[in-house]
């Protein structure tokens, strides 16, 4: 039986601040509010046997620090939720929801992501899609990837992909 290899990646400099909120009307992390997120990943697969990497921890550190940096210092607002309405007028980004203008932001502090909702969820699960095409793109042969959104210390959620889902 030949080995499985993971290689792991989840340093505290892998982190981010943002603000989100969610459309979950009444509950309180409706409110805008922020975390502290860190994001790591672990990569599956064989070991080539030209380099004896799985693959280089250099690569998926950078995937993952180009998450980070475009989410750092920002709000992100989920552009695939259907209670919002999301547009961006010149320098600001408007969002309606229960009235129109509910929220306006300099474009500049606003990353549109592609998701429902920015849980820790929905939030590594948009980053693992990120990471394996960039992972991929750059010639990693994997057989998995989970991607971790940890929203503070010990708190947080995991999205894993299979190269071949049974």
């Amino acid at each position: 039986m030949p080995p499985v290899f993971e290689l792991t990646v989840a340093k505290e400099t892998l982190g981010f601040s943002a603000a989100h909120f969610l459309t979950l009307r009444g509950h309180v992390c409706e409110r805008l509010h922020g975390h502290n997120y860190r994001i790591g990943a672990t990569v599956t697969g064989p070991v080539d046997p030209q380099t004896g990497f799985v693959i280089d921890f250099a690569l998926l550190k950078q995937a993952l620090r180009a998450i980070a940096d475009r989410m750092d210092h920002r709000l992100l607002i989920p552009v695939a939720n259907q209670e919002l309405t999301v547009r961006e007028t010149g320098d600001r980004v408007v969002i309606d929801y229960h009235w129109p203008e509910w929220l306006v932001v300099p474009a500049a502090h606003a990353c549109l992501l592609q998701v429902s909702q920015t849980t820790a969820e929905r939030l590594a699960e948009f980053a693992a899609a990120e990471v394996w095409t960039a992972l991929t793109t750059a010639g990693a042969t994997m057989t998995a990837l989970a991607v971790e959104i940890e929203e503070s210390h010990g708190q947080g959620a995991t999205c894993r992909l299979d190269a071949n889902p049974n």
